[in-house]
């Protein structure tokens, strides 16, 4: 080989090189400003809602474009379901957080890109997220969050395919960032009306079981159980019961039954008389041994 061949064998070499260089270039300058410029639009535009029917929302693409790069947030979205809502927030796609709030609790959880490889950042178009989570809301977003369309998910088209996302139950304790405290209700107490002492109106004087009775008082009690008289002292039984006969209120005043023929005669009355409740019994004063009243 000539001298005049190996130098044009070089000067092919380089030129190779320069345009495999240049294409390398402009191949990656073109998927990253894809990449960036994708959903810019979406960047700080507040809370989208993510729809439960329609794919192509704005909030319903991103979130499946994203899930196609990122096995963990599309693993996060089949154990929690899809938020009612997202927020993104960055000036440039790179350096994105997205927001997800979900209307039950309400609660919100925090997604950030994971660091590529530096090694590999050109190369790789791919990128995994981290969630972290859930909070509460706080007293700004509480309004909007409230005023979102509760969902029992959301639709998604996920390399190709229509997929449903539907709603679970939140996996963790919420993070209170206001403490609350609730206070256990105390049940009210019942109230008990006090029972007043019962008093005895009988009589006009007042007897305590804890204090000895004077004269008068005893003579009262005495009286009040004392069976009625006549003017001639006699002793006036009132009949209470059919059972009463004249031989057992003559055993009960006399403490003899062979004095019933003499207050039967008293009382003009056959000594096996039949008494109704209500009638009248003469006893003499002259046949009394106990003056109380009978039973």
């Amino acid at each position: 080989m000539t001298a005049s061949h190996r130098s044009t064998f070089r000067l092919r070499i380089a030129r190779g090189f320069a345009v495999a260089v240049l294409a390398c270039s402009i191949t990656t300058l073109i998927a990253c400003s894809t990449r960036g410029s994708k959903f810019s639009s979406l960047l700080n535009q507040g809370i989208m809602p993510v729809s439960e029917e329609n794919a192509f929302m704005g909030a319903n693409l991103f979130l499946a474009h994203e899930m196609e790069q990122s096995v963990y947030l599309y693993n996060f979205m089949k154990e929690r379901g899809a938020p009612q809502g997202i927020e993104l927030k960055a000036d440039n796609e790179d350096e994105v957080e997205a927001h997800f709030y979900y209307t039950a609790g309400p609660e919100e959880y925090l997604a950030k890109p994971a660091p590529r490889p530096r090694f590999n950042r050109n190369k790789d178009t791919r990128r995994e997220w981290i969630i972290i989570g859930p909070f509460a809301v706080d007293k700004e977003r509480y309004r909007e969050i409230q005023q979102l369309q509760r969902t029992n998910g959301g639709a998604f088209e996920i390399f190709g395919r229509r997929e449903f996302l539907g709603q679970q139950a939140s996996p963790g304790t919420q993070v209170a960032l206001r403490p609350v405290f609730v206070p256990t209700p105390i049940p009210p107490k019942k109230h008990v009306a006090k029972r007043k002492p019962r008093v005895d109106t009988s009589t006009s004087e007042t007897v305590s079981s804890k204090e000895p009775m004077n004269f008068d008082q005893q003579a009262l009690k005495e009286a009040k159980d004392m069976a009625p008289r006549d003017a001639q002292g006699d002793i006036v039984h009132t009949v209470t019961s059919k059972t009463e006969t004249i031989q057992s209120i003559s055993q009960w005043y006399t403490s003899k039954s062979a004095t019933a023929a003499e207050i039967a005669k008293k009382n003009g009355l056959p000594e096996d008389a039949k008494l109704s409740p209500g009638a009248k019994v003469i006893i003499p004063k002259t046949l009394i041994a106990n003056p109380t009243r009978m039973q």
